[in-house]
């Protein structure tokens, strides 16, 4: 019955499977057996995103399209929203905005003639991250993960993030809390199947990751952390010309 009933949201298009791969994590960090759908969001979805809508506040812009991606999406065999990675979270949100429209999302830009010209935000025209294949010899295809110099790298998690904005939004309202302005938080690409830190657990990672270790395992890390950057910036390519999508989306009227 249930794969009747799967069968039938996808020919009725009620649903749209999400191919990993075509994610900017590309799905090097999700099992196999990791499958993410989305619907379409609900009018009171929309109603509610843009209710308040600051574009001064970013936590409040975070917050509503995490909670647009939590709502509309679908992930088989018992994972859940917090495990997905938090690079790929605006994909979704976009992904579902253009599966709900029905309508492309537009950006305009300058081409490389001086004029100004349009794009699509979609897998065609999206700047893809490549990895080399050097570093692809240290990729371990069953744990999901990068092992480099005894490290295993990878992304973090929505949920882990979300535990370390909890964690530091709490630590805001204690004295001395300026101190955490001045750590480094590069332990969140080395706990590979967390989707959820305990504060203690942040708090001794926060200690192993700026203090125990030695100052070269420090830059080591550091060097692993920057090595994967690119797979974290958004950015549209067309003929060969990267082209920036930074403040060229507009949030606030993403819906209309």
């Amino acid at each position: 019955m249930k794969l009747l009933y799967d069968i039938l949201r996808g020919i009725l298009n009620l649903q749209k499977k999400i191919e990993k791969k075509n994610l900017p994590s590309l799905g090097l960090f999700y099992p196999d057996n990791f499958d993410i759908y989305i619907k379409r969001a609900a009018l009171e979805d929309i109603i509610e995103y843009e209710h308040k809508y600051s574009k001064e506040n970013l936590g409040i812009i975070i917050n509503k399209v995490k909670k647009i991606v939590e709502k509309n999406i679908i992930i088989t065999n018992g994972f859940k929203f917090e495990d997905i990675k938090s690079v790929d979270i605006i994909f979704l949100f976009l992904e579902i905005v253009r599966f709900t429209k029905k309508k492309p999302i537009e950006i305009n830009y300058v081409d490389e003639n001086g004029e100004s010209n349009v794009i699509e935000f979609n897998t065609t025209f999206f700047n893809y991250c490549k990895i080399d294949d050097s570093l692809m010899e240290c990729y371990d295809y069953v744990n999901k993960e990068f092992l480099i110099d005894g490290y295993k790298y990878s992304i973090p998690s929505i949920g882990v993030e979300n535990s370390l904005t909890n964690f530091l939004i709490h630590q805001a309202t204690k004295k001395e809390s300026g101190r955490y302005n001045d750590y480094n938080y590069d332990f969140t690409y080395f706990v590979n199947g967390k989707s959820f830190l305990t504060f203690q657990e942040i708090e001794n990672l926060i200690q192993i990751f700026n203090f125990d270790l030695e100052k070269s395992e420090i830059d080591k890390v550091k060097k692993i952390v920057d090595m994967f950057l690119p797979l974290q910036k958004y950015s549209l390519i067309r003929n060969g010309k990267v082209i920036d999508i930074n403040s060229k989306i507009d949030l606030e009227n993403i819906w209309k």
